[in-house]
């Protein structure tokens, strides 16, 4: 299946729904609202960058496996996976690194300091009450880490009355979810529990070379809690409680069933207060966690560990025109473990302005941010957007930011063991973003339209690592959306140009173009959709001399409504069973089946 047909097809397919007789049955959905372009609840619609917004409901109804599952379905996004379930995935948002993308749970930073990336295989959908993927360098707003965008999930809240909700399912690969949740709150008070376990025999994920063919299977427990209490009329204190904790076998030799334990938790406390009429103060004191245990042979394993103390303190103030955003951040990183690194600390300090309003048909953004890093010093990095709503349909946005991401400790002050270690003289990586967008909206049918142009300079790569390249992401990202009726349809196509300025080659993993299709629909107690979702091919090496091939894969799912309080939710993955590689040397799962019965009070 060659992507280039693909992205045609998709296209096509999306244009049958759209006669005038349909769209006059459309219903305009409710606008979502966005937190994370921003740092402040604002209408989707008004948002002057890239978001998506995957809601509860449609994690739900698509029947996706994992979190990895979800993103791939998303414009601008590339997944990349070493295997199965749970198996060591990387993530890139318009063509840049995986440790270039930023994670935040319930507004807490989750990474590890040593690698740079975020541990998303390791993050149940149970937990999950929303997704927002913010596309372009976001420092301005949130500092290092963010050149490629933020990844922010929201475990699931309490709501007014008692909401209880079970599920269990199995599947291939002795592939079994079990998860409870219990949900409420009385006058203003709000509460929520959710906990559950996932387990897979899995496949085996290697598909080449002398290894061992066992399964490589992947186990997860999980637990998410909030507490919310409100006090007077409008102030607010809260607690957000996350944990997982899992284990993925994987292949080294023969003699030994290697397998990674990756934990990652994070609790925080909140307080919101109307200081006065017009003024929120919003203060926020979390600690995260990230913990890695790699054991390869029946040796101690190699361990990771980050913990990271967080204190942020936002005001939000509205004025005569538009609000105005003043807010501290404080962020203390501590890596520990079997390495031994020089220098195992550092501290950021940060303070940022912003400013969005909207007048008549313009709607505009700024944003500046100042990061004193304990390590490199001082990074001062921008942000302003521009809107204009040409008509009630039609509006254009445009924006150019600054960004930059910290070397990591493994970068930095890795060992030499003969091998060469990490460089303390590195330089952080620094970024130009300019961007330029079309948005077209009838009420019942969307279209979204994306040019940009990213070039990163001071790319840290090689071994030692230096601040050796530079590199250029140029893309234009199309996503058409439409309700009809009972019918939903989505489209997404973008095409991506991303290479190393001094060679010339392409990013490894980063095809030319992917392409996705989602089709729903719900009649009586059936609701049933298919997904295809494709890329074209890629390189696994900076040498551009391992060629991963282009690739379609359809899943499908259908539920049932038994009775009003249960469901039964089946879902086909890789119907066509499509052979196909992410990354070089690891097989993909093939054709496979879950079942799961769901009971949720309505």
């Amino acid at each position: 299946m060659k992507i280039r047909y693909s992205a045609v097809a998709l296209a096509l397919a999306a244009a049958f729904p759209c006669s005038s007789v349909a769209l006059a049955s459309a219903e305009k959905t409710a606008d979502a609202v966005v937190v994370t372009a921003t740092r402040q609840a604002q209408r989707a619609d008004e948002v002057l960058a890239s978001v998506e917004v995957i809601e509860r409901e449609q994690i739900e109804r698509a029947g996706q496996s994992t979190l990895i599952d979800v993103l791939r379905a998303v414009p601008g996004v590339r997944v990349a996976s070493n295997g199965g379930p749970g198996s060591n995935s990387s993530f890139f948002i318009r063509g840049t690194e995986s440790r270039h993308v930023l994670l935040l749970i319930d507004g807490v930073r989750v990474g590890s300091a040593t690698s740079g990336q975020a541990t998303l295989e390791a993050i149940p959908l149970a937990m999950i009450e929303r997704i927002e993927v913010l596309r372009g360098p976001a420092s301005a707003l949130y500092g290092s880490e963010a050149i490629g965008g933020v990844i922010q999930v929201f475990t699931r809240k309490g709501s007014s009355g008692f909401h209880p909700q079970l599920f269990a399912g199995y599947g291939s690969d002795d592939t079994r979810q079990v998860n409870a949740s219990l949900a409420g709150g009385v006058e203003r008070f709000r509460y929520s529990l959710t906990l559950g376990q996932d387990r897979t025999r899995g496949f085996d994920a290697r598909n080449e070379g002398i290894h061992d063919t066992d399964r490589d299977g992947f186990r997860n427990a999980f637990v998410s809690a909030n507490l919310a209490l409100g006090l007077r009329e409008r102030d607010e204190i809260g607690v957000n409680l996350y944990q997982s904790d899992g284990r993925n076998w994987y292949d080294t030799n023969l003699s030994f069933d290697s397998y990674l334990d990756k934990r990652i938790d994070s609790a925080g406390v909140y307080a919101i207060n109307q200081l006065s009429e017009g003024w929120r103060s919003t203060l926020r004191v979390a600690r995260s966690r990230d913990r890695l245990d790699n054991r390869a042979t029946v040796a101690r394993p190699s361990e990771f560990y980050t913990t990271q103390d967080q204190f942020s303190w936002q005001h939000d103030i509205d004025l005569p025109l538009g609000v105005l955003m003043a807010a501290f951040d404080y962020v203390r990183s501590r890596v520990d473990g079997t390495t031994a690194f020089t220098v195992d600390e550092r501290t950021v300090k940060a303070w940022s302005l912003g400013w969005s309003a909207k007048l008549d048909a313009h709607n505009i953004q700024v944003n500046v941010r100042r990061d004193d890093n304990s390590q490199f010093g001082g990074k001062t990095t921008g942000l302003l957007a521009y809107g204009y709503d040409i008509d009630q349909e039609w509006s254009v946005r445009g924006s150019i930011a600054t960004a930059f991401n910290a070397p990591t400790f493994n970068q930095l002050y890795w060992p030499d063991t003969g091998f060469g270690g990490g460089n303390p003289d590195l330089k952080p990586e620094r970024a130009l973003n300019r961007e330029i967008g079309l948005r077209w909206d009838d009420g019942r049918q969307t279209v979204d339209a994306t040019y940009y142009d990213n070039k990163v300079r001071d790319l840290i790569s090689g071994w030692p690592p230096a601040n050796l390249n530079e590199a250029r992401l140029k893309g234009v990202e199309l996503a058409y959306r439409v309700e009809l009726g009972n019918l939903g349809v989505q489209v997404g196509v973008d095409w991506l140009s991303a290479h190393d300025e001094a060679t010339g080659n392409r990013l490894a993993r980063r095809a030319s173009n992917a392409a996705f299709l989602k089709v729903d629909h719900r009649i009586g107690n059936w609701s049933y959709g298919v997904d295809v979702n494709g890329q074209g091919y890629r390189y696994d090496d900076a040498g551009n001399t391992n060629r991963l091939g282009s690739y379609g894969v359809v899943d499908a799912y259908v539920h049932y409504r038994l009775a009003q309080d249960w469901r039964v939710e089946m879902r086909a993955n890789n119907i066509f069973d499509k052979q196909y590689e992410l990354a070089k040397g690891y097989a993909t799962p093939g054709a496979s089946y879950f079942v799961g019965v769901r009971y949720a009070p309505r």
